[in-house]
């Protein structure tokens, strides 16, 4: 684990900073759209998808960068392949959406609803306050789960553990394709009039 650290600490730390910039860009977007008056729950949930994908977008691009300068080692016999690291960078960037989560849920089951002022209870609402700030990119989302479901504290703090899982399949995704080098729009990229016969010359 110490060795694993060591490798991928540079890209652990420039997710993290990365969630921070995301989530400090999706707070931005979600303050402006909740200050609409008409259509304010639609807004905020664009406002907060539009945030995500920019977020996983920087997700993208840091895992596949790995995954490309990886793919070097492999082909020069100096690293054996790891289609699943990835993932678990993904994964060591995430312990603190994850703790959060878990301490959400954890504090919600033992709190009691009819004294919120007990510690549990205490401990529930300042993990639910970094959380917001946190997650930003997500706001959207959590206050849209708050006004569809009032009544269900435990389905809400389910929500904050798993809306993580989008970010840890795009990692794991961006890794394994850029150790492969293909690019999630390679099929889709135009290519040069004389490409195509260039590369079946040189596979002749």
């Amino acid at each position: 684990m110490k060795d694993f650290w060591k490798e991928n600490g540079a890209y652990i730390g420039k997710m993290t900073l990365n969630q921070f910039g995301a989530a400090f860009f999706g707070i931005m977007l979600v303050l402006a759209a909740s200050a609409a008056q008409s259509q304010r729950t639609w807004l905020t949930l664009f406002a907060s998808a539009f945030a995500t994908v920019f977020y996983l977008f920087l997700v993208y691009t840091v895992l596949w960068e790995k995954g490309g300068q990886d793919r070097i080692r492999v082909d020069s016999g100096r690293q054996a392949r790891t289609p699943l690291k990835g993932f678990f960078i993904t994964v060591c960037a995430n312990i603190p959406n994850i703790l959060l989560g878990l301490l959400d849920i954890g504090t919600r089951l033992v709190m009691d609803p009819a004294n919120p002022d007990r510690l549990a209870g205490k401990i529930n609402s300042i993990v639910r306050a970094i959380v917001l700030l946190w997650e930003g990119m997500y706001a959207g989302f959590v206050s849209y789960a708050h006004t569809v479901a009032p009544n269900h504290p435990y389905l809400l703090s389910l929500t904050r553990l798993v809306i993580v899982i989008p970010a840890l399949l795009v990692g794991g995704a961006a890794y394994w394709l850029g150790l492969c080098n293909k690019r999630l729009l390679q099929p889709f990229e135009l290519k040069q009039p004389g490409q195509s016969a260039s590369k079946q010359k040189s596979d002749q």
